[in-house]
């Protein structure tokens, strides 16, 4: 294996040493020169660490500095401090290692305000008498604050007013939390200097290159008056910056919560004795998360858009664009006896799929299905009186409007929504509602009142007096089947979670619903039905009127199915702790097209049902509803027969008459776990039986008497796993 170091390579290496010896001897003016600057090196660095001991041993009172650290934090700000190591340095000056300050008088709680890996003061001079610090520098300080704005003041103050020259953070982060929330959480460690020159400090400020693609970055520069606390200006700019970093400058930026979003923009802030405290800028949103208002589990994912604002003392602007919209804002203060504020907005939607098509639920599974367009302008001003709250006036509509989902289709929608003075409004909406002309026309007028509530803050309940007129030509039943299907399902999921959890019952006219809405609503709604039909094919069964009022605490709802008698009906009185709720159904001779009941392991699908169904209960949920509920009702099916069930005979007899078309109606009562069946008649031309039975888990039992064919006698109807027994 061949050596690293040959014999000939350090061969030559020895008579490049002896020629440059060789040189040497014949200029000694090079070898004095080595000797003098090697001498001169030693004496500079024998001076240095001379000096250096001196003043850290004799000059600069290091223990008693500590005290005066400690002594001077704790007096000041009332926190407890801890020192881990005070030093010396000539080329650092004073260092201070594994400083930490607490948020409270002591260390019991283990609740750190500063942590600071070294600070470092350098000072004016090391032989004055009463030397100054011109500059401090702080390596990967860690900043915890409680929203506190005497401290923030404490600490801008400090800055302000003592001589310091420069204030530099290496690395630094800081976290600003209030309550249980945090508001600020700078993940990376930023770079700031604050420079003292002419009588006003500048800062500047980043956290890494901003040039570099890709990365999250931001920086900023201003300046700030050594005398005013109130008067600066400061220019920042972002570049893909997580807002969970700043959430609290995220939500004033936009004006309302967001969860999460990345911006990327710019912005300017100056504030002057004049003028006041101005904001501008220009900022995109990129994969927002943002919790939809009044609906809070809906939330805004994954959007993106771009806004212009400006902020001023008395007035906020905001203008959001962006591929199909353009949404402005404009939030007035005037100060009267209070403040008060005039809001405009003006939109103009050209689609708005771009924005439902981000609308979802916290499962994700929700897409909301509405497109079209939309435009318009809102004034909401409030006028003092406590009475009249608000003043509502503008204009809204829509075209192109279109709900396509399994549970509602309605096309070719537009409306057109005018808000007048005096808070009165008119209302026109015209559409294809399941593919047939439909009109929901009227007005109203809103007054919102202001109430305190018991923490002091206040709340908007609605005084309203409406009266609206829904008119279509054709109307189908068996459309709206999938809407009670799914309002079926979550119902009965409601229940189920409310037993599994034993969530309590919440009074009702303590809800938000109640108190903000319906505790003063005074509504009107007439619908009228040119032709009414019950199920897809079916014939008409002529026109159909209905209302619902709801005034005083009280709903009504009544609705004719035809004119041939049919009709639904629900009442409640709500304005109560548990408020009462009725509901009764009743159709005469009614068509139908769907299976009405499961019994002997086969659909009875009738023809045509009589029925006389009545449903009372008290309660504010609808477990309360299901648990209190007492329910009754008569029901006749024409055109059932057991052709396909699964009935065995224990007696000697013919099934046959069974397996026609047949007639059965009967009287039924709820109470507990138990359906009670009496009156039960079955009919047909082969058959005559009368009698009575139960339902219990789902299960029936018929005791009956009669002909069956040419057999008369008294026969019992046992359901067991989907079979009948006749015994």
């Amino acid at each position: 294996m061949e050596r690293i170091f040959s014999l000939e390579r350090l061969s030559q290496y020895r008579q490049f040493l002896f020629s440059l010896l060789n040189r040497i001897r014949e200029n000694k003016r090079v070898l004095l020169s080595f000797l003098a600057l090697g001498f001169v090196f030693f004496v500079f660095l024998l001076l240095y660490y001379s000096l250096e001991f001196y003043l850290r041993n004799y000059r600069i009172p290091l223990v008693q500095l500590r005290k005066v650290v400690s002594y001077t934090i704790n007096k000041e700000l009332g926190k407890a401090v801890d020192i881990g190591v005070l030093d010396f340095s000539l080329r650092e000056g004073l260092i201070i290692e594994d400083l930490v300050v607490s948020n409270e008088e002591d260390f019991s709680f283990n609740d750190h305000m500063v942590k600071v890996k070294k600070v470092t003061f350098r000072l004016s001079s090391y032989f004055k008498e009463s030397p100054t610090v011109e500059q401090i520098d702080f390596y990967s300080p860690h900043l915890v604050l409680n929203e506190n704005q005497s401290l923030r003041n404490q600490l801008i103050e400090y800055a302000q007013k003592n001589k310091l020259k420069e204030i530099r953070f290496h690395d630094a982060r800081l976290t600003v939390k209030q309550n249980d929330s945090t508001l600020v959480d700078w993940k990376e460690g930023w770079d700031i200097v604050l420079k003292r020159k002419n009588k006003k400090l500048y800062l500047s400020y980043n956290n890494g290159w901003f040039w570099i693609p890709n990365t999250t970055r931001i920086k900023g520069s201003g300046e700030f008056s050594e005398s005013n606390l109130n008067e600066f200006q400061f220019e920042f700019q972002w570049k893909n910056y997580p807002s969970e970093e700043a959430i609290i400058l995220t939500n004033y930026l936009f004006g309302s919560n967001v969860n999460s979003a990345v911006l990327s923009g710019e912005g300017k802030v100056i504030s002057d004795p004049v003028s006041g405290f101005t904001a501008s800028g220009d900022v995109e949103f990129e994969n927002s998360l943002i919790p939809i208002p009044f609906f809070e589990n809906y939330v805004l994912d994954g959007f993106r858009f771009r806004e212009v604002f400006l902020f001023t003392p008395n007035q906020e602007e905001r203008e959001f664009f962006g591929t199909d919209f353009r949404i402005k804002s404009s939030v007035k203060t005037e100060n009267i006896k209070e403040p008060l504020l005039d809001r405009k907005f003006e939109l103009q939607i050209e689609s708005l799929d771009g924005i439902t098509e981000r609308i979802s639920d916290s499962s994700g599974n929700f897409k909301l299905p509405l497109t079209g367009a939309l435009k318009g302008n809102i004034t909401l001003t409030e006028t003092g009186d406590k009475n009249k709250w608000f003043r509502l006036s503008g204009e809204l509509s829509g075209s192109e409007i279109e709900w396509d989902s399994e549970l509602l289709k309605l096309e070719k929608g537009s409306f057109s929504l005018k808000l007048n003075e005096g808070n009165e409004w008119n209302l026109n909406f015209d559409s294809l509602l399941f593919g047939k002309p439909s009109h929901l026309g009227g007005g109203g007028v809103n007054l919102w009142g202001r109430s305190k509530k018991t923490d002091g803050s206040f709340y908007y309940p609605m005084n309203s007096k409406t009266k609206l007129t829904f008119k279509t030509p054709d109307l189908t039943a068996n459309d709206w089947k999938p809407l009670y299907e799914d309002w079926k399902k979550e119902t009965l999921e409601e229940i189920k979670e409310r037993q599994e959890k034993l969530i309590p019952e919440e009074y009702f006219y303590q809800t938000k619903v109640y108190k903000y809405f319906l505790e003063s609503m005074n509504l009107d709604l007439g619908i009228s039905i040119g032709n009414y039909f019950a199920y897809s094919g079916s014939k008409s069964l002529g026109e159909s009127k209905g209302s619902l009022q709801v005034k005083d605490g009280r709903m009504n709802f009544n609705l004719a199915l035809g004119n041939t008698g049919s009709k639904l009906s629900m009442v409640s009185y709500f304005a109560s702790k548990t408020p009462n709720f009725g509901f009764s159904l009743v159709l005469s001779e009614y068509p139908w097209s769907d299976p009405w009941m499961n019994l002997c392991g086969a659909d009875l699908k009738p023809t045509q049902v009589s029925l006389d169904y009545s449903f009372n209960s008290i309660g504010s949920d609808y477990y309360t509803l299901h648990k209190d509920a007492r329910t009754s009702y008569f029901l006749k099916l024409f055109g059932v027969s057991f052709k396909e069930a699964d009935l065995i005979s224990k007696l000697d007899m013919d099934l046959t008459p069974f397996k026609k078309p047949f007639q059965i109606e009967f009287d039924l009562s709820r109470y507990s776990d138990m359906d009670y069946i009496s009156n039960l008649v079955v009919s047909s031309e082969f058959l005559d039986l009368k009698g009575y039975g139960n339902n219990k888990n789902g299960n029936y039992g018929f005791t009956t008497y009669g002909l069956v064919g040419e057999s008369r006698g008294t026969f019992s109807f046992s359901e067991e796993e989907n079979k009948c027994v006749i015994k």
